[in-house]
């Protein structure tokens, strides 16, 4: 079976933003994709529904002020509610929950100050029912999770996990210190561990050093947050991100994604698998000429995600990737299907819409959110579908057709 990417839609946001100023959502149920953004120094929540043909609808009103400042993340849960996070004008790490029509708002929290830059993984429930649950099963849960990173202005960095309730309460902690270094990168797996009882999920975070890339695993529940084990290679440039999957429960694996590769042209892509302690096994190694910006998952389980990358020539593509299991003989990627656009952005958010049903035969809607000229933001839709071939019995095919 093969795959196919068409872009869809696009729609230009009013108003620029900066860099690392802006973040995308999305919610499956309702179709809905959320952006945060700075403009002109105010953090903006907008929401937008997404046609089946990737058109961009107005949703949820007028939108939210969040508040003031610069850097902002989001996350969106499975019930809807949406926390954002931002670095105000003093350099405190902020924060504010919301409902899925942003009009109840929960207050604002203060993380920590001091605050040069931070990243934000959703995590979804550590504790409870596995996602998704079986068929005709009604599962209530108070609260979600999400795990982020603070690096302070003073030096050093810290990994987190923060709490969301149903009334959009926030709560920020346990903590742990990362050390010394920057541009720290963090991602979740897709799905608890059970460990004695307790469900706790794994993260891994990758960071710059003194001359070297580092990698870190930790284990994150409500009960702490644990560092496992760590890595560390010599190089003296370089910056990347994360991507955590799930295989099956207790069998974790991660995606890093460094820059530059073996040249300034290249980007080296890795597959870390962890034992039951924590410890990293690299099993996959290769040097690819996309340059991934940013990840989103095509499922709860398994290795398949999608990427927003630029190409060599430095234009937006968005993919289907496949990663090697660990212990499999496959290659360490394999692109399932890919598309480029003519935007050349800076910045780029990704976010995916999965379908109700959760079958792999059926349309995967991808939204990207991109920092193009002028430093205007445009959002993008791409669907991701299945092909089939239809042949007759012989030698003769009758033609491609594509699955609706």
């Amino acid at each position: 079976m093969s795959y196919a990417i068409d872009k869809q839609k696009t729609f230009d946001l009013v108003g620029g933003s900066a860099e690392d100023q802006f973040d995308v959502g999305s919610h499956d149920a309702s179709r809905t994709v959320h952006v945060a953004r700075s403009a002109s120094g105010t953090i903006k929540l907008d929401s937008w529904g997404v046609a089946s043909d990737g058109t961009f609808t107005p949703a949820g009103g007028a939108g939210a002020v969040v508040g003031h400042g610069t850097q902002t993340r989001i996350v969106v849960f499975d019930n809807h509610r949406i926390v954002v996070l931002w670095l105000d004008a003093s350099s405190a790490l902020r924060a504010r929950a919301y409902n899925s029509g942003t009009d109840f708002a929960g207050a604002a929290i203060t993380i920590e100050t001091t605050i040069a830059s931070f990243d934000l993984a959703s995590i979804g429930v550590t504790t409870g029912v596995q996602q998704p649950v079986p068929p005709g099963t009604a599962v209530w849960y108070a609260f979600r999770q999400f795990a982020f990173t603070t690096l302070s202005e003073n030096g050093g960095w810290k990994l987190w996990l923060g709490s969301v309730t149903d009334s959009c309460e926030l709560s920020a902690g346990p903590v742990a210190l990362g050390g010394p270094g920057d541009k720290v990168a963090l991602s979740c797996a897709t799905q608890n561990e059970i460990v004695n009882g307790a469900h706790p999920r794994t993260a891994l975070t990758l960071w710059r050093d003194a001359g070297q890339i580092k990698t870190r695993s930790w284990r994150i529940a409500y009960t702490g947050v644990t560092s496992l084990a760590s890595a560390a290679e010599t190089k003296p440039l370089g910056s990347g991100i994360v991507y955590g999957m799930s295989i099956a429960q207790n069998n974790d694996l991660f995606a890093t994604a460094v820059w530059p590769g073996a040249s300034n042209a290249t980007a080296r892509l890795q597959l870390v698998s962890l034992a039951a302690g924590g410890a990293m096994s690299v099993y996959g190694s290769v040097e690819i000429a996309e340059i991934p910006r940013s990840f989103a998952r095509l499922g709860w389980y398994g290795s398949d995600a999608a990427v927003a990358y630029t190409t060599p020539e430095g234009h937006l593509a968005v993919a289907a990737w496949r990663f090697a299991a660990p212990g499999s003989a496959s290659a360490t990627r394999t692109v399932l299907a890919a598309k480029a656009g003519t935007e050349q952005p800076t910045q780029v958010r990704l976010a995916s819409l999965l379908p109700p049903s959760g079958s792999d035969d059926d349309p995967v809607t991808l939204v990207t959110l991109s920092h193009i000229a002028a430093g205007s933001l445009r959002l993008v839709s791409w669907r991701l579908h299945k092909t089939i071939l239809f042949a007759p019995i012989g030698s003769t095919p009758i033609g491609i057709g594509t699955k609706p």
